[in-house]
């Protein structure tokens, strides 16, 4: 017959049994609340990342029917804004969307570049989703055009107009250049303003100095014509309202704004 375990066995054997009870419920407790914690992390994880995919695949199915629309060479910047950005693709209409085109030419014009703002912005879902944008809509537009004074010389000598821009010192605009005024060729040199009108860039004489040519009145009314120039600025790609134009050393900063605009390759 076994005998009964002794008063020390005793005080041994119990203290490690009641110690492992309250273990096993902290382990199983922690162990929950650690795999909660992962699950949920994980979530967040998965759904940044499927708004991250949507958002870089939208911006560049945008950039590539954009580039196909204006003809520019250079794949332009696109930068959709707002979250979450799924629900958006899902609606087909994006809050915001900020475009950055290069080397926009129609005919022989070159825009240097335009800076777009975007606002209500609609692309329907299914286009998205079989990869084929076949139209743009685009509730508002403002636009940042920068037009070098180099590109817009080029346009003055292909449309067969000698006459040449600068800046000067002073931070004005100058136009020089030889001018058939009658019978006569005047060689001029001309203070210029810049403004804006509908779908153009106005540039206008303000001070004509003719150098050692005297001219009568009707010339000088001639001349004064003869350096008013119009530039069309249809081209450009998300406004055509041209509200602004000023000089900044050797490009013209112009302000644009358009409405209910739709793009299509």
């Amino acid at each position: 017959m076994a005998e009964p375990p002794s008063p020390g066995q005793e005080e041994l054997a119990g203290p490690p049994r009641q110690r492992q009870g309250p273990h096993r419920r902290l382990s199983q407790h922690g162990r929950t609340a650690l795999e909660l914690l992962i699950f949920a992390t994980a979530l967040v994880f998965l759904g940044w990342g499927a708004d991250m995919l949507a958002r870089t695949g939208a911006e560049a199915l945008l950039a590539r029917n954009i580039q196909r629309a204006t003809g520019v060479s250079e794949l332009p910047d696109v930068e959709v804004s707002g979250r979450p950005f799924v629900s958006q693709v899902i609606r087909g209409a994006y809050t915001e969307v900020n475009v950055t085109t290069r080397g926009i030419t129609s005919g022989p014009l070159r825009v240097e570049r335009v800076d777009s703002q975007l606002f209500d912005v609609r692309v329907p879902f299914h286009d998205v989703l079989v990869q084929n944008v076949r139209r743009v809509g685009v509730g508002r537009s403002v636009e940042d055009v920068t037009l070098r004074i180099a590109d817009l010389n080029a346009y003055f000598e292909a449309t067969g107009r000698p006459l040449q821009l600068a800046s000067t010192d002073d931070g004005d605009l100058q136009v020089t250049g030889a001018v058939d005024v009658l019978t006569r060729r005047v060689q001029v040199r001309a203070i210029v303003t810049l403004s804006a009108a509908d779908e153009s860039l106005r540039i206008a004489p303000r001070e004509i100095d003719t150098g050692s040519s005297t001219l009568n009145s009707a010339s000088r009314l001639l001349l004064n014509q003869r350096l008013a120039l119009s530039v069309p600025l249809g081209t450009l790609p998300f406004g055509h309202q041209v509200t602004s134009a000023t000089v900044s050393g050797d490009v013209i900063q112009l302000r644009a704004e358009g409405a209910a605009i739709i793009v299509q390759p």
